[in-house]
Formats: structure tokens, sequence, C-alpha cells
């Protein structure tokens, strides 16, 4: 009883030691294992999510200020500008 004991501390030590001593590796592959699927090489669906980045701005319709506007280029200062639209449910 006592030699399996011993030898079974002995197993755990020596697998706490080895963990310890090979701890970046076995990060390293452990992240590389959960993130291997990750990203996609290519996007290949149907989704269209909207305008890209840096595309000009399409014209709207919308009342502001008792007058009727086209264009946002006179709401984009030097900060730039957040625009939200939100489709009434009275349509």
């Amino acid at each position: 009883m006592n030699k399996i004991l011993v030898s079974a501390a002995a197993v755990a030590a020596m697998l706490l030691a080895g963990t310890y001593v090979f701890k970046d590796q076995l990060k390293e592959s452990a992240l590389d294992l959960m993130l291997a699927d990750m990203y996609l090489p290519e996007d290949n669906d149907d989704f269209d999510p909207g305008m890209l980045i840096n595309n000009p701005f399409p014209d709207i319709k919308a009342i502001y200020d008792g007058r009727e506007i086209t264009r946002i280029d006179e709401f984009i200062k030097d900060k730039g500008m957040i625009f939200i639209a939100n489709r009434s449910v009275d349509w």
C-alpha cells in the first residue's frame, strides 16, 4: 500500500513539475487548440452588412428644425457624427 501511495505521489510530483516547467508551451498549445477555427479564411455568405467604411453616406429625406434635409454634411463637424435610424412602427 505504501509503495502505491509513494509511486502515485512521485508521478503526481513529476506531472506538476513538468506542468510548471512547460507552462508557457502548454498555455500556447491550449490557446492554439481553442482558437483554431475561430476565423474564416473568407466571407462567402449572402449577408450584406450595409455600407463599407469611408463610403459616402447616402442622401436621406428628413425634417430637422422645421425644414427638409437631404444631406448630412452640415451635421458632420470636426469630431464626426453618429447616425442612428429608427424605423417607425406605424408605417
